[in-house]
């Protein structure tokens, strides 16, 4: 099976004039035919979930899914995401402050736990 990993430790070359990493992303990416499974801090990205399963897992993510995903599952803070959910996907939020802006035609299963949260349906 062929599988794309990228393994971060940005900001390697300096710091921002807070102090700071310029680039904070660090973490694992996984992207293979059934997952997008993101873990770490930090990571901008969009990816197109052609039916896959989401794993988002970390702290300050802002992800955007194009296409429409099997599931998401969403652990820890500060994460945003936009995406289109299949009509019988899980939707798995747990953690504290997630954001989450979700489409599908019909009604995912909702499993959410934690605090602080901004789930809505566009």
């Amino acid at each position: 099976m062929l599988a794309f990993r990228t393994i971060a430790l940005a900001g390697v070359l300096g710091l921002s004039a807070h102090g700071a990493m310029a680039n904070e992303a660090v973490g694992e990416v996984i992207v293979d035919k059934d997952q997008i499974a993101i873990s770490g801090n930090g990571y901008v990205r969009t990816f197109p979930c052609e039916g896959r399963r989401v794993t988002i897992d970390g702290t300050q993510h802002n992800i955007t899914l194009t296409g429409v995903c099997a599931s998401l599952e969403m652990n820890g803070a500060e994460n945003k995401v936009a995406l289109t959910l299949a009509p019988k996907a899980v939707m798995v939020v747990a953690g504290v402050q997630q954001t989450v802006n979700w489409r599908s035609t019909g009604e995912p299963q909702q499993q959410i736990s934690g605090v602080g949260h901004k789930i809505q349906r566009n």
